[in-house]
């Protein structure tokens, strides 16, 4: 099970030896962040991989799991893929991954055994109860976009962190140069890396749904968005679902979020950071899904827009089961009514100042005049 050696090792050097003038300057915070990152991850690495030698022992049957229809949200950031994935995994006939099988159990013995420790937690009184409730809280202080928790469904694409091999990477290591190629992946990125990537990743997926007992696999990634060739390859029955915002909306917000990430992990110079990086895959991902996509029958992609799915969840959702041929239950039918009623009542407590981010209105007018027919036909 190789990684990507050659991007550990230069992200080490950029991370200690390339930082000047980037939103990863080496302060006293970041040289202690980039030191415990690059002690723990070989340490969490030793321990996944073991994990994955005792399932080939004892559960080598999940090497056989058949991974029927996988669903792929798409889309850029800020778009409302985690609205959309956690509305789809309230169904029950779907599963997806949850932080804690993500980070700590993406084997089958792994999840096991946790689920045993729960067990063995419950009988003595649940004392685990408050060490998740410190964690999720933690965690809610600096999830300032969306709620996260141990128990809530994640990007999966986060487990090819494990293999260093992700544009997810520049939340921790704000270097552009470093992550660009994933930015046009199924163009830049070579075919042995893709090849290896998708190898691991069809093991963490298998993994997973023999976990849950062949259930439907319903993954959210905003940054496989420039990798759904790749992935109709690897799951040629899969359906994708590419949800659009307005870029007035995106842009700000995806900028914001970058920034974030460069505060909780260093101590950058200025508020806000890369907005050239996020203006560039922007554009990128909101053209080549659907101009990849719009070719494959019409029971494997829909397009979707987000002032759809806030304004009429119920319907939306109903829309896309309909298109994709999944036949939707009477409970998840009550449980989408519910949601309904929540999103009326929903505002968004985000605000943004383009002028602060060094944009205006016209700009990103200007930059993406090619969404308008997506988001107002």
């Amino acid at each position: 099970m190789r990684f990507n050696l050659n991007l550990y090792f230069k992200t080490i050097q950029y991370a200690f030896f390339k930082t000047e003038g980037t939103p990863g300057r080496l302060s006293p915070k970041r040289f202690l962040i980039n030191v415990f990152i690059f002690l723990f991850w070989p340490a969490w690495q030793l321990g996944i991989r073991f994990s994955y030698l005792v399932d080939n022992l004892f559960f080598p049957e999940y090497q056989n799991q058949e991974v029927s229809e996988p669903v792929f949200i798409v889309g850029n950031f800020r778009s409302g893929t985690t609205f959309l994935h956690r509305l789809l995994t309230k169904d029950d006939s779907s599963t997806s991954l949850t932080s804690w099988e993500l980070y700590l159990a993406p084997s089958v013995v792994g999840r096991q055994f946790y689920q045993w420790l729960m067990k063995v937690n419950r009988a003595i009184g649940n004392p685990a109860r408050w060490v998740i409730g410190i964690f999720n809280r933690i965690v809610e202080k600096e999830a300032y976009m969306h709620k996260i928790g141990l128990t809530e469904a994640e990007e999966d694409g986060q487990a090819l962190f494990q293999i260093w091999s992700s544009f997810d990477l520049i939340a921790f290591f704000p270097f552009p140069k470093l992550v660009r190629k994933y930015i046009y992946y199924d163009d830049q990125i070579p075919d042995d890396i893709k090849k290896r990537d998708m190898r691991y990743y069809s093991e963490i997926v298998k993994k997973h749904v023999y976990a849950h007992g062949g259930r439907r696999y319903i993954s959210k990634n905003p940054s496989y968005s420039p990798k759904v060739k790749t992935l109709h390859q690897q799951f040629p029955d899969a359906k994708f679902i590419n949800i659009v915002r307005n870029p007035l909306q995106v842009i700000p917000s995806s900028i914001s979020l970058f920034s974030k990430h460069c505060r909780t992990y260093g101590n950058p110079e200025v508020e806000y950071n890369l907005q050239e990086t996020v203006i560039e895959h922007s554009k990128h991902w909101y053209l080549y899904p659907h101009q990849y996509l719009k070719n494959l029958p019409a029971n494997q992609y829909i397009q979707v827009r987000y002032k759809d799915l806030v304004n009429d969840p119920k319907g939306t959702i109903e829309e896309i089961y309909r298109r994709l041929g999944f036949d939707l239950s009477p409970e998840y039918a009550r449980i989408l009514q519910v949601e309904a009623d929540n999103a009326r009542s929903y505002q968004s407590k985000h605000k943004y100042s383009l002028r602060k981010m060094g944009l205006s209105r016209q700009r990103i007018q200007r930059e993406f005049w090619f969404v308008r027919h997506l988001i107002e036909n």
